[in-house]
């Protein structure tokens, strides 16, 4: 393609850009290659986020936006040691772990959020994750807020909401202005709650208001009780096409619906995902960000570990042995400055987390 319709062609898709965020149009003639094309592309929805980490710029700090409470608030007793073998496909996970396990694994990374998950009201004396080893009245935001105050240059807490609770926003109240929240964590499938329903919707538009980013558990789980469909990103699109200021990240690259979470994230100037529970299944894990790759979107991924499931150095070797794993077995291989994005992204600048 000339040059002065390659210009015109980029000007175009700009403008709708700017018009609405929603939307790009830009056509090649047949002689255009698939390289301009994505260069383009990129080029254009990088500008369309503002984001200070595109394709190309990496920040010197890893912030790992995915970690869950230790079972303990001190030494886990050897007869309350439990582990398990599904979430990690037939790899032994350690579930039982104190705070001092937490910062030991969290060595590597300058940053990291943390949360549980709130119960559902109709079942309110359970944990959806169980913290046997801490003082009896104490919930989930209460040991988010606590390990947090262990390490405060380090480790930032979230508070978990239910937007069926009717004492959620006494809860709220507290978790912003007693616990030192500055996020939300919310799994919708997990807790059992539509999020298009107007009691989440309620939710959101205080969070909006608020300006508190939300991190949303999305993709698959092995619970019976948890819809599939409250958990999908073609769901969660329409929260961010309703809330478009509304600050919110895909968990888990949304797995196994990848290519729905890179429609979304790319589309919309308010998501971004996280890369959480990936490299254990290798294959899948190329694949996907391979596929990010090709649709320019690896600048909207989030350095994420899923602690206690996978360590962040875990996860950090991982993403830079996926070049490797490509070459073992002869397949297309990923930009290392991307990769290296995706570790160094400065995910607190992004969120608007401080």
């Amino acid at each position: 393609m000339k040059a002065p319709m390659m210009q015109a062609a980029a000007m175009a898709a700009a403008k709708i850009i700017a018009a609405s965020m929603r939307c790009f149009v830009l056509r090649y003639s047949e002689r255009s290659t698939v390289q301009e094309a994505r260069l383009s592309f990129t080029m254009l929805l990088a500008n369309s986020k503002q984001s200070p980490t595109a394709v190309g710029e990496v920040d010197p700090m890893i912030v790992d936006v995915h970690t869950h409470l230790p079972s303990h608030r001190g030494t886990v007793p050897e007869d309350e040691m439990l582990t398990e073998t599904t979430m990690r496909s037939g790899q032994t996970v350690q579930l039982t772990n104190s705070i001092a396990n937490y910062y030991g694994d969290m060595s590597p990374v300058d940053k990291t959020f943390i949360f549980g998950i709130a119960p559902r009201p109709w079942r309110s004396e359970e944990f959806v994750t169980k913290q046997a080893g801490w003082e009896e009245g104490l919930n989930h935001n209460d040991i988010a807020s606590l390990t947090a105050k262990a390490n405060p240059d380090k480790t930032i807490p979230f508070m978990s909401l239910h937007p069926l609770d009717p004492n959620w926003e006494d809860e709220y109240d507290r978790c912003v202005g007693d616990l030192g929240c500055k996020g939300i964590k919310l799994g919708p499938n997990y807790q059992d709650f539509d999020p298009l329903s107007p009691e989440a919707f309620r939710m959101f538009a205080r969070l909006e208001h608020d300006g508190i980013p939300i991190i949303f558990h999305q993709g698959t789980s092995p619970m019976t009780e948890a819809p599939l469909t409250y958990a999908h990103p073609l769901t969660t699109e329409k929260v961010a096409m309703a809330f478009p200021k509304l600050k919110m990240v895909l968990a888990h690259l949304a797995h196994p619906w990848q290519v729905d979470c890179i429609s979304a994230v790319r589309k919309h100037p308010n998501m971004w995902c996280d890369v959480s529970a990936q490299f254990y299944r290798p294959y899948s894990f190329w694949e996907a960000m391979l596929k990010f790759h090709e649709w320019g979107s690896t600048q909207y991924i989030l350095f994420a570990s899923d602690w206690p499931v996978t360590r962040p150095q875990d996860n950090i070797d991982a993403l830079r042995g996926l070049n490797k794993f490509a070459k073992d077995h002869h397949l297309p291989g990923i930009p290392e400055d991307e990769i290296e994005g995706i570790i160094n992204r400065d995910a607190l600048d992004i969120l608007g987390v401080d």
